[in-house]
Formats: C-alpha cells, structure tokens, sequence
C-alpha cells in the first residue's frame, strides 16, 4: 500500500491485490498458492485472515469491490462447469453467494454508491441494473453497443461509460434514468505507438480525478543484407 505523496510503498504481503475496505484497515485479497483462496490483510497491526471461497473454482484476480458500510463485498468468479457471476461475500463468515446470471462479464461492473444495485453486462452483452440481494435486474437506458460501465459519479443517477475497443477511450456521463449522454473525457497516452488497450479507467466520484493504465505492444522492424 502506499500514498500518493510519493512516499515508498509498504509490504502487506503475498497475493493479487483486490480492493481496500472502505475503512482503509483491510486489503483483500487472493494468496499466491491458491487462488481460489481469498483472504484480508491487515494494513497496520493484526493478523491475515483467509476467507472461505464455498464451491468456486476460479476467482477473478482483477478486482472486487467493498460495500459502502464494509460488511460485504463484491466478487466474481464461477464454480467448475459453470459460466462466470457475481456473488457477495461477507468476511465474517460464510461462503460466496451469487447475485447475478451465469454468463455475466467478470471484468466490466460496478458497485452503486448506496450498494444496492451492482451495473453489469449481461449473458446476452447488453447491461443491466441488478438488485441487491435480489430482484429483477432492468436494462442500462442509453447504454450502446459494446459499451460497459465504468463507475458511478456522485449521482446515483449518472454512470461513468465506455467502449473498450475505442482509441482513444471515449468516457461518457451517461444518466440511467433519461438516457442522456455527454462526453466526459477522452484518454490516450502522449506516444500513442502500439497502444492496442486503453483501461481500467478510474475516476473520482466528482470526475476531477482520475486514472487510467493501458496496454501496449511493440516491435522491432529488421533488414537483412546477404541472404542466399
């Protein structure tokens, strides 16, 4: 964990790092020799615990997401033979439950600021709104094709959007209950050569702030004289 105040970065331990408690007081997390395992990390003094993962087969080491008052969190993975879903965990007991349908992209959701309706692309690639803990999820209005949600501003009304496959990474201010769109950012590194990739985007509930990595690849053009 470190600040952002350029000061050296502290060990916590061994695992692929998930989400902080909103607390700042726990890190979860997988462990390096199993990661179907996931466990809390203490950020000062205390001791790991490990966490119960039930009948998952995978867990998704890319992210997760804490509950505003801290007693859950927001997971995805899939059990052997099944597609990948959502499931809420508490961390002082019990094993991971499943919120959402088999098929649900483990990689492009978000938490609502209240906790109580997680946006997601769907089995069928469209988004949706799901309730928490149950209820009938309803579509993403003004979501387009291919886009996927990026976080929630301020506003429980209004979602961070983009479309992975754009570059540079159009962000829009998308109001679920209009439908109503604006062009928030546009982001792309300064050399742009090989960027294939523009994510995660994470940006502050108010969109002052923000950051982004991406991906990028490169090679290497050779001549060759003399060939026979």
């Amino acid at each position: 964990m470190r600040k952002t105040d350029g000061s050296p970065a502290v060990r916590l331990g061994a695992g692929s790092a998930l989400a902080l408690s909103p607390n700042g007081k726990w890190a979860l997390c997988t462990r390096p020799d199993a990661l179907t395992d996931l466990s809390l990390l203490p950020t000062k003094a205390g001791e790991s615990r490990i966490l119960p993962h039930g009948a998952l087969s995978q867990i998704n080491t890319a992210r997760a997401a804490w509950f505003p008052d801290g007693k859950r969190f927001l997971l995805s993975g899939n059990e052997a033979n099944h597609g990948a879903r959502l499931y809420i965990q508490d961390p002082d007991g019990g094993n991971p439950q499943p919120i959402t349908p088999e098929g649900t992209d483990s990689l492009t959701y978000s938490l609502s600021p209240g906790g109580h309706t997680v946006a997601a692309v769907g089995p069928d690639g469209k988004g949706y709104l799901y309730p928490i803990p149950t209820g009938e999820p309803r579509p993403i209005r003004g979501l387009a094709d291919a886009e996927v949600p990026v976080s929630w501003t301020a506003d429980p009304s209004v979602m961070f959007v983009y479309r992975p496959s754009d570059l540079p990474a159009k962000v829009y201010r998308l109001n679920i209950e209009t439908g109503q769109r604006t062009l928030w950012r546009q982001l792309m590194p300064p050399d742009p050569a090989g960027v294939e990739y523009v994510g995660p985007i994470l940006p502050t509930p108010d969109g002052k702030a923000y950051v982004y990595g991406y991906r990028r690849m490169l090679s290497d053009l050779y001549v060759v004289d003399g060939l026979k």
